[in-house]
């Protein structure tokens, strides 16, 4: 057996049209796994698709609102009619409010926790079941060292540590199921969400001094979904340069 090797699976990912499913969705095909590309928009999830199989990979397009409970069914109805067995879930649907405190209203906080962790939660409820049944699946978690640490967007970090607490709590519930529930944990991801202040204190901020590529994710999903990883469980994986371990009192001549 080779190092991260498994069977190839059928991995669904949500969120699948942004920047860094892209990374994951490259990476899972490229280790031989068919993609399920869902997003918000058709468009984005059928150009997500396309670029998996414009290099050579296996993936199909689906369109889910993970913020709305009838597209959460809708989606899970059309995967059954297709005929298709999840075995593997990364729930990378997600937004960023940047609105501060006094900046919320109901409405934008609650819309904030619907995707970010409502969303996973009900892909969750919907496509573990099957995975139990068969007796084998995972179930990885996009979440955010903003949930780690806390956040100047409360929604976000809110959001972000329901998410990673959502994680911990579900191995309980799928106890000797075979199947496994973990979060990834990024730091700052190279992706168009992030802002020109935020990249230029990367080197202040992250010790390695580099932003994270998207690939990285990827990779560490690919792991996750791997037989070596089997025994990983109800972890929160942070990945950020070391940037949590750095406590900033002062700024670093």
């Amino acid at each position: 057996m080779t190092m991260s090797s498994s069977s190839p699976r059928t991995v669904l990912v949500t969120g699948a049209g942004g920047g860094m499913a892209a990374g994951i969705n490259a990476r899972l095909a490229a280790a031989g796994h068919r993609v399920l590309c869902a997003d918000v928009s058709g468009e984005g999830s059928e150009r997500a698709a396309q670029a998996v199989r414009d290099a050579g990979g296996r993936a199909d397009a689906f369109t889910v609102d993970v913020g709305d409970s009838s597209s959460v069914r809708a989606l899970r109805e059309e995967v059954a009619r297709a005929a298709v067995d999840v075995d593997v879930l990364v729930n990378a649907a997600g937004i960023l409010d940047r609105k501060f405190l006094v900046d919320h209203d109901d409405s934008s906080f609650e819309r904030t926790i619907a995707v970010n962790l409502v969303g996973p939660f009900r892909m969750i409820q919907a496509f573990s079941p099957g995975m139990i049944s068969r007796g084998w699946g995972r179930i990885i978690n996009i979440s955010s060292i903003a949930g780690v640490t806390g956040y100047a967007y409360p929604s976000y970090a809110a959001s972000k540590a329901g998410l990673s607490n959502l994680t911990r709590s579900l191995v309980i519930d799928l106890w000797g199921t075979g199947v496994t529930v973990n979060s990834i944990c990024p730091g700052v991801v190279d992706t168009p969400m992030v802002i020109d202040a935020v990249r230029e204190q990367i080197p202040r901020k992250v010790p390695t001094e580099e932003i994270i590529d998207p690939a990285e994710i990827g990779a560490l999903a690919a792991f996750l979904i791997s037989d070596e990883a089997c025994n990983i469980n109800g972890a929160n994986l942070v990945i950020d340069g070391g940037a949590t371990s750095y406590f900033q009192l002062f700024d670093r001549p």
